[in-house]
């Protein structure tokens, strides 16, 4: 199996904890992830299969997620999982208008620094292990992210909730927490559902259990996404000829192709035989598609 699982998280469990279960169900060792979740936070998680995993790097990777921001406490992990540090009763002064105007002022481009329980390394220890033994630095570079749209759903105070558009790597802690700081109140994230990531959205998403459902059933391939759908890109078909060309990594003219293609350089696309993914191809700037990916050899010799 080749392709991508559009798996639900739940709430309770580690993103490894999900990629395990999918492994033991699949009877596939080489399975991986395309951005992890919370063990707090639940919803979409694209999980690849097979040679897939290699493209899990090429994924649409902006994010949409349903997020409770708890106003009056503020945690070690800037979630309601950590210990608390502060908590303040909420004034009248904490109005929705202004919890709307300070929300509007995340979206944009800006430096976001991430909570210190996180799996961001530095000096290739992982955050959250080092915060673990009191080794954590007093001070987080920033890091660069870009929110596309914040929407308030519902305010009921103490809890916020919003949903948020975002670029790849956007801690929705921080969004709580900085939030809490702004109004004075102190914040951190109640609950968080990712309800998409890049092509894959929730109401199409599988639950454990109906995966383990369709294992049992010996049709767990029935619900994976093709590396094609999955990160939207044009395809075209090849020969057989071809198409073992490609497959031992040789380059190919785009003249050697009955193509009609407005490519630019750096563009990628893949190529089929017989509607199976081959290669996903890369075009270079002296009109040569060259095979970053290969898929698939075994469908050569069918």
């Amino acid at each position: 199996m080749i392709g991508f699982l559009n798996a639900i998280k739940p709430s309770g469990i580690t993103s490894h904890d999900l990629v395990y279960k999918i492994r033991k169900l699949s009877g596939i060792k080489q399975v991986g992830h395309g951005g992890t979740l919370d063990p707090l936070a639940q919803g979409v998680m694209v999980v690849g299969l097979g040679k897939a995993c290699r493209l899990l790097q090429y994924l649409p990777d902006d994010k949409c997620y349903r997020a409770e921001i708890l106003l009056g406490r503020r945690t070690d992990t800037d979630d309601t999982e950590g210990s608390i540090l502060e908590e303040k009763e909420l004034d009248a002064s904490i109005t929705e208008e202004l919890i709307k105007e300070k929300l509007a002022g995340f979206v944009g481009k800006l430096i976001q620094i991430p909570p210190v329980y996180s799996a961001i390394k530095q000096g290739g220890r992982k955050l959250y292990e080092m915060a673990r033994k009191g080794e954590a630095p007093r001070e987080l570079p920033g890091r660069s992210v870009e929110i596309y749209k914040l929407e308030v759903l519902s305010i009921e105070l103490p809890v916020v909730v919003a949903q948020v558009e975002c670029s790849k790597g956007t801690y929705i802690r921080s969004i709580a927490r900085d939030l809490g700081m702004q109004l004075g109140t102190g914040g951190c994230l109640q609950g968080l559902v990712r309800e998409q990531s890049g092509n894959f959205k929730i109401d199409q998403a599988h639950t454990i259990e109906e995966l383990t459902d369709l294992s049992a059933k010996q049709s767990l391939s029935n619900c994976l996404v093709s590396p094609v759908e999955a990160l939207g890109l044009d395809s075209f078909e090849v020969d057989e000829n071809m198409a073992k060309r490609i497959a031992n990594g040789q380059r190919i003219a785009l003249g050697d192709l009955d193509l009609n293609l407005s490519a630019a350089p750096e563009q990628r696309l893949f190529a089929c035989y017989r509607a199976v993914p081959i290669a996903l191809m890369k075009l270079t700037e002296d009109s040569l598609l060259r095979p970053e990916v290969v898929l698939d050899h075994a469908v050569l010799s069918n």
